[in-house]
């Protein structure tokens, strides 16, 4: 849509969202100004040796033990290459190798998550990345490749929208029911490429004791709806008063 230019064609100088949250009471809202998600972007390495029997371990070179020594040294970027006080998160969620108990496999594959809101922290992740599948490829006799692949930018509110987004959520919920300054979250969301191109505000709104986003279980809380409804007529009402 930002591609598009479905903001420019519409002439939009303001933009907002609101984002289902379960475990916050329903009607409830929360919000931040500055960074509230988190750029998002996916690793994937492939590690090639050599396969052979598992009883002749001395006869391949083998991707799995080169595979575990590659996600032990990514867990140190974020323990010893970065400053403690920039958020940064690097998961590695996937772990692929074999089909036997008896036969090393000639491949191992290694998936994972990197979340940051500065791009110094991501080049950074970046570049140890690739240092450290270099290095530990050379050290166990494997080749290994990486793949980074950029994805959503930083969730980045802005600061004076924010203040008055939650204050129109103040006039459906009330001044217990709004936390303007709840701070960011390491999710991401692509509701940040419109908020690089045009000033606005993303929001949570509760929807009660329910499963968890993303759950099997989760059920969308039907009240939720209302609250939500009124929020964004209020917010068209006072940015778009009628003369």
């Amino acid at each position: 849509m930002v591609d598009e230019g479905v903001l420019d064609r519409f002439d939009i100088s303001e933009i907002y969202a609101l984002h289902n949250a379960p475990g916050t009471p329903v009607g409830q809202f929360y919000t931040t100004p500055g960074p509230i998600m988190a750029a998002v972007d996916e690793i994937k390495i492939q590690i090639k040796g050599k396969g052979g029997h598992g009883a002749m371990p001395h006869e391949t070179i083998d991707p799995i033990v080169a595979a575990v020594s590659i996600v032990q040294a990514i867990q140190t970027i974020a323990s010893r290459n970065h400053y403690a006080f920039d958020e940064l998160v690097i998961s590695v969620t996937q772990i692929h190798a074999g089909s036997a108990d008896n036969v090393i496999p000639d491949t191992a594959w290694i998936n994972g998550t990197v979340r940051t809101f500065d791009k110094n922290v991501q080049e950074m992740v970046k570049t140890r990345l690739a240092e450290i599948v270099a290095g530990q490829a050379q050290s166990f006799g494997v080749t290994a490749e990486l793949a980074y692949e950029v994805g959503y930018p930083a969730t980045i509110n802005d600061p004076q929208k924010t203040v008055f987004a939650a204050d129109v959520a103040r006039e459906i919920a009330g001044n217990a029911g709004v936390n303007a300054q709840a701070g960011p979250e390491m999710g991401a969301e692509d509701f940040a490429y419109f908020l690089e191109k045009c000033p606005g505000a993303y929001l949570f709104i509760g929807n009660g004791e329910s499963a968890g986003l993303h759950h099997p279980a989760y059920d969308f809380n039907d009240e939720t709806a209302v609250a939500g409804a009124s929020f964004f007529a209020r917010l068209v009402e006072r940015s778009l008063p009628l003369k």
